[in-house]
């Protein structure tokens, strides 16, 4: 379940059980939930949220915090065109002028409930709404028209109430009577609903005071002692006071008078929380007529405007955001670029000056070579000259060149050698004997001499056996090479072809 799904459960819970007096077991994060989530909405939730609110102010005793929740809830509710909850609301602002001693306010704020009641057919509500109305009709001290609404609903609130509000409307009954000088018609009411021993100290204390009206004292000062006995409010301290008060004065006890004068003086000193609502009057719904609609309707253009400014702000600022995020990006990308461009750069100049190193190497060791081989050539011819025509011609010119060959074949030779196949054709040689470090020096040289483009016949006079042993080393080699799987390979086998 979300978290809106679990704030809207808890808002009907604790709707029904401010409005319809429905039990509900909820814990205090659900009743947070139910006052705090639904504020600005501007929706039938928000008003349900703020009678829950009232409720709870209520019961804080704060009447005040409650009046302005309440007229906050008034203003939404109407402008929702929200007749359930209006009538809702309209019945507690009646309840909290009538604590707060407004009668003409209490009174028609009932009669607003009554209309709203009577329209969605809530029957025990349109009840309640009538006797809100008796409320600040009592308020005002206006009893004869108390009683004779209290008399006009007493068939249909005996007929469709509960027992325990039947009870309380036959004690409010029994009060307007006393009232309107029907006392003993009253104490019948209180006999019949109520046992003095199980009464309240307010029930007890308005049953007494019709027994004093109706010159019984006797009675009266019994009840009077039987509800200062019990538990009670400071209200109820202040009413049974002045009771005993009038019932004293009544049997003569003007002793006792100086006792119970200061006992009622200190309660009436006690600073009552309901009494500090402001009078008020019927002026002071004037705002929420005609004018206040046009000022709603001013309050929710006003929000779409701003949600469209905002908005069009938030598209704005996302779209610079983006620009300068794509340039910043785009620069280090061309940044990136410029730096790859110039090593490239830098790497090309480095490799024309490795290939030119390169070149001059080879070149020296060309020119070495062929300087040596030039050299052999020339001793050669001068051992020829030297001997033309001679008995040691053919002997002489035999070892010369025996012995160019055996040089030829020396270790130096070799690593001259070795030194520019590898110059030449990319470290070839040196590749060679790390993809094949276990062969023998003769296969290694057979190697070098191939590399280097000589026949097979100089092969053979240089390695000292027969061409068609040569012949047996090459094969095998090239075949070594074919069944390897190393990079280079066919690189090593266009030399063997």
């Amino acid at each position: 379940m979300s978290e809106s799904q679990k704030a809207r459960r808890a808002l009907l819970q604790a709707y029904l059980a401010t409005v319809w007096l429905v039990p509900a077991d909820m814990t205090t994060a659900d009743q947070n939930r139910a006052v705090t989530a639904f504020d600005g909405k501007c929706t039938t939730d928000e008003v349900k949220s703020l009678i829950i609110k009232s409720e709870l102010a209520k019961a804080d005793g704060n009447p005040v915090v409650r009046l302005e929740i309440l007229k906050d809830a008034e203003f939404l509710a109407s402008q929702l065109y929200d007749d359930k909850d209006l009538a809702f609301v309209y019945l507690y602002l009646s309840q909290v002028y009538g604590n707060g001693f407004n009668g003409i306010v209490s009174q028609h704020y009932a009669n607003k409930a009554l209309e709203l009641f009577n329209k969605l057919g809530y029957r025990k509500q349109s009840i309640d709404a009538r006797m809100a109305i008796v409320g600040g009709l009592v308020v005002r001290r206006d009893y004869a028209t108390a009683l004779d609404s209290l008399l006009s609903m007493k068939s249909d609130v005996l007929a469709y109430s509960s027992d325990s509000y039947k009870v309380y409307f036959l004690d409010q009954l029994a009060r307007s009577l006393d009232e309107n000088n029907r006392s003993e018609e009253a104490i019948e009411i209180w006999r019949g609903i109520c046992d003095i021993d199980n009464g309240s100290p307010n029930i007890l204390a308005h049953w007494a005071k019709a027994y004093l009206h109706a010159n019984k004292p006797d009675s009266a000062e019994i009840l009077i002692n039987k509800a200062i006995a019990l538990p009670h409010s400071p209200s109820d301290e202040y009413l049974c006071r002045n009771v005993q008060y009038s019932i004293l004065e009544r049997l003569g006890r003007r002793a006792e008078l100086r006792l119970i004068d200061s006992l009622r003086n200190k309660a009436a000193s006690i600073d009552y929380g309901e009494r500090k609502i402001a009078e008020s009057s019927l002026a002071l719904n004037e705002k929420y007529e005609s004018v206040t609609r046009s000022a709603w309707k001013e309050i929710e253009s006003a929000k779409e405007r701003a949600v469209i400014i905002i908005s069009v702000f938030s598209i704005l600022l996302l779209v610079l955001i983006g620009g300068i995020l794509f340039y910043r990006k785009r620069i280090q990308l061309l940044k990136v670029e410029n730096e790859n461009n110039l090593l490239k750069l830098q790497s090309l100049e480095h490799n024309l000056f490795e290939n030119e190193r390169k070149h001059n190497i080879v070149s020296e060791k060309v020119a070495a070579l062929f300087k040596s081989r030039f050299n052999t050539i020339d001793h050669l011819a001068s051992a020829y000259f030297e001997c033309k025509e001679t008995g040691q011609e053919q002997k002489r010119i035999f070892g010369e060149a025996k012995s160019a060959i055996d040089s030829f074949g020396s270790a130096e030779s070799v690593r001259e050698l070795e030194d520019i196949v590898n110059t030449s054709t990319d470290n070839l040689m040196t590749s060679f004997d790390e993809d094949f470090p276990r062969l023998s020096v003769s296969q290694r040289k057979l190697a070098l001499f191939i590399f280097c483009g000589l026949s097979l016949q100089s092969i053979s006079i240089f390695l000292g056996t027969d061409l068609r042993n040569i012949y047996v080393y090459k094969s095998r080699l090239k075949s070594l090479i074919s069944k390897s799987d190393i990079p280079k390979k066919e690189i090593y086998l266009s030399y063997f072809s």
